[in-house]
């Protein structure tokens, strides 16, 4: 047994610690499969599972410590970085047939907790395997795993990657989606920015708002601008100041966080911005779990510290000159069920924000990137991304 177990939870660490490295996360997340499914025992299973998403998941304590602020977090983070990945581990458990790893992948993408906490999950392969597909991808996937055993009894396993591998050369080869960014005649432009986090000091911040709005500014051929997430709180005088620098005739995409009607509620969102006046236009799906979204919480509308953020659950596509756009929004990029309400609806583009101030070391930016990948192209949608670090 031990024989059978200590290289199965080696391979699952591997495949749950290379999601860092461009998109070998997505592409290998499937081994976890055979590897779970190899163990006789709920124990062992489990075991690999752990293995799996503790390894891809071990920036969680690092990051911890510098995102939820200022004092000690390192001990929270890693209470989270533990407790996350038991939970997703615990459903592998059960998981002695091919069916059931099917449902657990289904289940823990869905169900909360699990789907609050579902990154790396080896549902993301499904854009790996079927582009453009959509949710029919995903059910492919689940139905493809479950017939596995099938397959084999019949000795026709080698038919299984046929379909993937034939359908990649065919999507590889005709040229199906316009060019990255453009959207019918409006060319949207990304500007990335290193400005880091707001800081307790209104004049500090004035300053930080004035450098990233004159850098904007410079953007003149953009017909819409992406900016990062959260780049100041949407109070009356930073709108003001900001709509009165949109050139004439161009849209800004700025990432904020807007006060909502709830006292000391925000949404971590995009207002869509103009010369003559803005609107918001998305939210985030489900802010960072424990630092922003905290349900327990009485929210205290303090703008300089931990602020409250409003999960919205679900989003609805925005559509801009005849096309449509929808937002993923730092880390909804990482949950299976915000990238399936993208995949329902299947959007001509993806807005993807972020700060990464906060993970360096941590692979977590990589891993948001190898996700969006992975399920924009599930969707068929381009993806156009503006991060703050």
């Amino acid at each position: 047994m031990r024989n059978r177990l200590a290289p199965s939870v080696l391979l699952a660490a591997v495949c749950g610690f290379v999601w860092q490295y461009a998109y070998a996360g997505p592409i290998l997340a499937l081994a976890l499969i055979p590897l779970v499914l190899f163990q006789r025992t709920r124990r062992s299973r489990f075991a690999v599972a752990l293995a799996y998403y503790l390894a891809g998941s071990h920036g969680i304590p690092l990051a911890a410590a510098v995102f939820f602020g200022p004092g000690d977090h390192w001990l929270e983070g890693a209470a989270l970085w533990l407790v996350s990945s038991a939970l997703l581990a615990s459903g592998w458990a059960f998981a002695d047939k091919a069916w059931k790893a099917a449902a657990v992948m289904l289940l823990d993408a869905l169900m909360p907790p699990m789907a609050f906490f579902d990154w790396i999950s080896p549902l993301t392969a499904s854009g790996v395997l079927f582009p453009d597909w959509g949710l029919f991808g995903v059910a492919a996937l689940l139905v493809g795993i479950s017939i596995t055993p099938w397959l084999a009894r019949k000795r026709a396993l080698v038919l299984l990657p046929v379909l993937p591998i034939v359908w990649n050369l065919v999507y590889l080869s005709i040229p199906m989606h316009p060019q990255k960014g453009h959207l019918q005649g409006r060319i949207i432009q990304s500007m990335n920015l290193h400005m880091g986090p707001s800081t307790h000091s209104i004049l500090e911040n004035f300053n930080r708002l004035r450098s990233w709005v004159a850098t904007a500014d410079q953007h003149k051929k953009a017909k819409v601008l992406l900016l990062p997430e959260t780049l100041l709180t949407w109070w009356p005088g930073n709108a003001h100041y900001i709509e009165q620098h949109v050139p004439h005739g161009q849209t800004w995409l700025v990432g904020a966080s807007i006060p909502l009607k709830q006292p000391g509620m925000f949404a971590d969102g995009i207002k869509a911005v103009t010369d003559h006046g803005s609107k918001r236009i998305f939210a985030s799906v489900l802010p960072v779990p424990v630092s922003m979204w905290r349900p327990w919480h009485t929210p205290t509308g303090d703008s300089f510290g931990r602020m409250d953020y409003k999960a919205f659950w679900w989003q609805k596509p925005v559509v801009l000159d005849g096309k449509s756009l929808m937002a993923e929004i730092c880390y909804d990029q990482l949950l299976p069920f915000s990238w399936l309400e993208v995949t329902l609806y299947r959007p001509d583009t993806v807005l993807l924000t972020s700060n990464v101030w906060w993970a360096k070391g941590t692979g977590a930016p990589q891993i948001q990137r190898a996700s969006a990948w992975a399920w924009s192209r599930l969707s068929g949608s381009t993806d156009i991304e503006a991060e703050n670090s």
